[in-house]
C-alpha cells in the first residue's frame, strides 16, 4: 500500500480512536519506516521493533495526532534508531573498541543526515565494498574478512592465525583506515551492513 493514501481524514478518524483508520496508516507505513530504521540500524529484526514501538505510540498519543504525520513517523522512527545506539553505547559487555567506533559513525550520520532513502542501490554497494576489501594486503584482508564475514572476535582470529590479539586489531584498524580512503562516505556506512 502507499504512504499517499495516508490523508488529513484518516488522521482525523485514527484521533477518534478509529482501528480500521490506524490499520490503513500501518499497512501503508510499516514497510517504508522499516527501510528508514534498516537504512540506520542495519539489523531487521531491531528495525521491525523500532517501527512497532514507534505505532504502538502513535496509537497511545492517537488523540494528538495532526496532519501531515509523514515527518513525525519518520522523526520516531530516527529518534528511536538513536536511542537503540546510545543504549547500545552504555552497555560495555557487548562493545569493543570497533563496534564502538562504527556505532559513533552511525549516530553521526543518523544525526547530519535528512534524507534516510536517497540511496537505497546496495547491491552495487556491496560490490564496491566487496572489491575495495579485496584490494587490501594479504593478512590485512584475511584477518578483516573473518571479522567481517564470519563475525569473529579478535582473540578468535588470533587463535585461528597464530598471532597476537594485538595483531588482529592493528590490521583491523589498518583495514577501516584504508577502506575509509577508498570508499565514499555512504559507502563507508553501507560496509557496517555487513557487521549483523
Amino acid at each position: 500500500m502507499s504512504i499517499y493514501k495516508i490523508d488529513e481524514n484518516v488522521i482525523k478518524s485514527i484521533a477518534k480512536g478509529e482501528e480500521k483508520a490506524f490499520a490503513l496508516l500501518y499497512d501503508c507505513y510499516y514497510t517504508y519506516l522499516n527501510t528508514v530504521a534498516l537504512y540506520y540500524i542495519f539489523n531487521r529484526d531491531v528495525a521491525n521493533e523500532i517501527v512497532n514501538d514507534v505505532f504502538i505510540n502513535v496509537w497511545h498519543k492517537r488523540s494528538t495526532l495532526t496532519y501531515p504525520i509523514h515527518f513525525y513517523l519518520v522523526q520516531s522512527v530516527k529518534n528511536g534508531c538513536l536511542n537503540h545506539i546510545r543504549s547500545q553505547r552504555t552497555n560495555e559487555r557487548v562493545l569493543n573498541e570497533h563496534k564502538k567506533q562504527l556505532l559513533d559513525f552511525q549516530e553521526e550520520y543518523i544525526l547530519s543526515n535528512p534524507t534516510p532513502l536517497q540511496y537505497v542501490e546496495t547491491q552495487e554497494i556491496e560490490k564496491e565494498v566487496r572489491n575495495a576489501i579485496a584490494q587490501l594486503p594479504e593478512k590485512c584482508r584475511i584477518i578483516f574478512e573473518q571479522y567481517l564475514f564470519n563475525g569473529k572476535l579478535p582473540n578468535e582470529i588470533a587463535e585461528e592465525l597464530f598471532i597476537s590479539v594485538s595483531t588482529v586489531r592493528v590490521q583491523l584498524k589498518n583495514a577501516m583506515d584504508k577502506l575509509r580512503l577508498s570508499l565514499n562516505h555512504l559507502t563507508c556506512i553501507m560496509l557496517l551492513l555487513f557487521l549483523r
